[in-house]
């Protein structure tokens, strides 16, 4: 008999997961469609959280069963990280995810950089600005593959949920329960 969300934290992590997926390609398909940037980018910003809280889920699993004090109130991954290391507790599956966090090359890397870049006053204002009419007309523009909504963002977005959902499942042995 399966559980429902509310009884059980680890199953919210697959469900976090599976919503970044599904957030993911909605924004796709309504990128096709020409929709509104606020739009697109308020789902940008859905994959970003869900992905990046099932990170969190799965760490704040670990510190309740290693009962880390204070785990309850902490959001971030590094204030985690910082709650484990207070405590002089190791587990496996915050050493995978703080291992993937200071990797400058893993997704989780970016993702992490990416939550803590929207939570700034800076972030949540930041959109990309159209070309002005000034410009001369010969300049070449280059663009920014890695531009917010552009292709290279949305590879990278679907790197981090592949890499969540393999962090997930290399902690299967360590959770209480899957």
């Amino acid at each position: 008999m399966s559980r429902m969300v509310r009884e059980s934290e680890t199953s919210g992590l697959r469900e976090r997961l599976f919503l970044a997926r599904d957030s993911l390609a909605l924004l796709r398909r309504l990128r096709d469609e020409q929709a509104s940037r606020g739009r697109l980018l308020a789902l940008r910003g859905a994959v970003i959280f869900h992905a990046y809280s099932a990170l969190v889920g799965l760490v704040r699993q670990a510190a309740r069963s290693y009962r880390v004090a204070g785990y309850e109130s902490l959001l971030s991954l590094a204030a985690l990280e910082q709650a484990f290391a207070a405590a002089g507790v190791e587990a496996p599956e915050q050493n995978l995810v703080a291992r993937a966090r200071r990797t400058a090359t893993d997704p989780v890397a970016w993702l992490d950089q990416e939550m803590m870049n929207a939570c700034g006053a800076a972030g949540l204002s930041r959109r990309p600005q159209p070309r002005s009419e000034d410009e001369r007309l010969l300049a070449v523009a280059v663009e920014d593959p890695y531009a917010l909504l552009e292709q290279g963002d949305l590879e990278r977005l679907d790197a981090a949920l592949a890499r969540v959902a393999a962090l997930l499942e290399d902690c299967v042995p360590y959770a209480e329960e899957w």
